[in-house]
Order: C-alpha cells, then sequence, then structure tokens
C-alpha cells in the first residue's frame, strides 16, 4: 500500500519577521552613522581673502568710558606738577576745569567746548562760554593764561585768538605704536567712535 505526503502548512510567525526587519534597518542606520563620522570633515568655503591691510578696527565708547580715559592721562601727565585741571565730557559741553589767578587771587574757572570732529581725524574745541563765578572776564584772557601757565601736551595746541584748542591726534599717534583717528563725536547721544589702527611697516 503506498503511502502519500502530507503537507502541512504551518502558520507564518510575524513575530519573527518583524524582528529580523528592525534588526536590517539597525544595522543599515548604523553603517550609515559610522561612514559618516570617520569621513574627513568637509573643507569651508572661503568666501574673502585675508587683506593684509586688515589692520584697523573701530572702537565706539560713551561719556563714562571718555571722561574715564582722560582723567587717566591727565593724572599721569600732571603728577608732580602744582598746577592741576580736568577734562569732562558733558551732555552738551565738554568742559575743562581749573584754577587762574586774577589781581592775585586764584579763581575757579570752567571753560565750556564744543567737540567738532575734523576731516583729518583730529578734534577741535570751539570756547562757547566760560563760567568763573560772579567775574566776566572774556574767553581769551582765560585761553591765554592758560596758553601761558599751564603744562599741556605738545599734541594739544590752545590757539586763544581763536578761542579754540586743537586735540592733534595725528601729532599724538606719531611716535606710537597704534594710529588714533576720530570718526564720529555725537554730544546728544553720547557716542564717540574711534579708528584705531596697527601700522604694517
Amino acid at each position: 500500500m503506498e503511502k502519500r505526503s502530507v503537507k502541512t502548512n504551518r502558520p507564518v510567525n510575524r513575530w519573527k519577521w518583524a524582528f529580523t526587519v528592525l534588526l536590517a534597518v539597525i544595522v543599515l542606520a548604523t553603517g550609515i552613522v559610522i561612514n559618516r563620522v570617520t569621513a574627513p570633515a568637509p573643507t569651508p568655503a572661503v568666501t574673502r581673502k585675508a587683506d593684509i591691510g586688515d589692520t584697523s578696527m573701530t572702537v565706539e565708547l560713551n561719556r563714562h568710558q571718555v571722561n574715564a580715559l582722560a582723567a587717566n592721562y591727565l593724572n599721569r601727565f600732571l603728577r608732580g606738577q602744582q598746577v592741576k585741571y580736568t577734562f569732562i565730557v558733558g551732555q552738551q559741553y565738554a568742559t575743562l576745569a581749573g584754577d587762574t589767578k586774577f589781581l592775585g587771587a586764584k579763581i575757579r574757572f570752567a571753560l565750556n567746548f564744543i567737540p567738532e570732529r575734523q576731516k583729518n581725524g583730529n578734534v577741535l574745541l570751539r570756547a562757547k562760554g566760560l563760567s568763573i563765578g560772579r567775574l566776566n572776564l572774556p574767553v581769551k584772557i582765560v585761553m591765554g593764561y592758560i596758553a601761558k601757565n599751564y603744562n599741556v601736551p605738545k599734541w594739544v595746541k590752545i590757539d586763544a585768538k581763536k578761542k579754540t584748542i586743537l586735540l592733534d591726534l595725528n601729532q599724538y599717534s606719531a611716535k606710537r605704536s597704534l594710529k588714533y583717528s576720530a570718526q564720529e563725536i555725537n554730544m546728544a547721544q553720547g557716542r564717540f567712535k574711534f579708528l584705531i589702527t596697527v601700522p604694517t611697516n
């Protein structure tokens, strides 16, 4: 008697197939990550060549910072001097304050200036008024006294006739490693910009 082979249809194990697919996805993703991590980093595109002349920077200061710099400079410059004076930038004027003599008496004065930036980067102070107690002395006389009796830096030039004081930043920078130039003077907003240049030669 001949035996017939009977085929039995076994049910498909869905969980087994799902696990196999998941394992394949994990292996593939791991391979991609490893490939990207070990690949050499791309070279960044250069959008602009470095210019040798790029040695300048603009510095913006407020009133407090300008006054701090002025006080620090004058404290060092006037060290050991008998005659002292101050330079303060206010909301409307730049004020030079000190002492002067009139008829043998020492009198405290405050000379107000309006600063102006010149095309060459220097700063010109134009005298606008004088506060000297109850006395009414002409500005020219006080500025003449300052020019003769006050020890001022060589780069600060007083012209009593024109009632101006020139802050010659070009002369100040002549023997220094950095060059200074005024770019903006805005008294109303208290903003002062200076260009500082490092010479390449």
